[in-house]
């Protein structure tokens, strides 16, 4: 369910938006502009994070962002034209316009996660917990790694001290200071 976000949230962060990046194809700043002095359309405007190919969905990209900079998209038709976008917004004022946004640290920045509905919120938090899991997993496992690796060399170390094989314990010793240096 899409949480209602007033006229003014958005207004306020479009704006700060428009102020603080550059966009990756200049007809998008016309658009948000276009948006933001028509208040009918801006209240129409839900922010989103998920396909919305089959309805009116604007996506944009600042100049940072991999993702194309300006394309729209209605009942599946993708256009990348101003006319084809102003178009429909003169002709179909009232309707939905679902708008997703591309900027770097976008999933850090409270005011645009506070304009996208709930589930999308979910979401980002729940990729952020998965890749803290995911880092701390693979730090656990890098260190049983390395003391499995060192029990091998003092076994080795200990095997040759037995065989009197001075010659391999001198070499294996080396090995394990070598190996405690890079892991300190």
């Amino acid at each position: 369910m899409t949480r209602w976000v007033s006229y003014s949230e958005k207004r306020q962060f479009l704006t700060t938006f428009l102020q603080q990046h550059r966009l990756k194809h200049p007809d998008a700043r016309f658009v948000l502009k276009y948006l933001l002095q028509h208040p009918h359309l801006l209240e129409n405007v839900h922010f989103t994070e998920t396909e919305q190919k089959q309805a009116r969905w604007l996506i944009i990209s600042t100049a940072m962002a991999e993702e194309e900079g300006l394309v729209f998209y209605r009942r599946g038709q993708k256009s990348t034209s101003l006319a084809a976008i102003m178009g429909d917004l003169a002709l179909h004022p009232n309707e939905p316009l679902y708008l997703t946004l591309h900027f770097p640290g976008k999933a850090r920045n409270f005011s645009y996660l506070r304009l996208i509905d709930h589930q999308a919120f979910e979401n980002v938090r729940r990729h952020e917990r998965h890749e803290k899991m995911a880092k701390a997993a693979e730090q656990v496992l890098d260190e049983a790694l390395k003391r499995h690796e060192v029990s091998i060399l003092k076994m080795q170390i200990d095997q040759a001290l037995d065989r009197k094989d001075m010659e391999l314990f001198h070499k294996l010793t080396e090995q394990l200071k070598k190996y405690e240096g890079q892991n300190s």
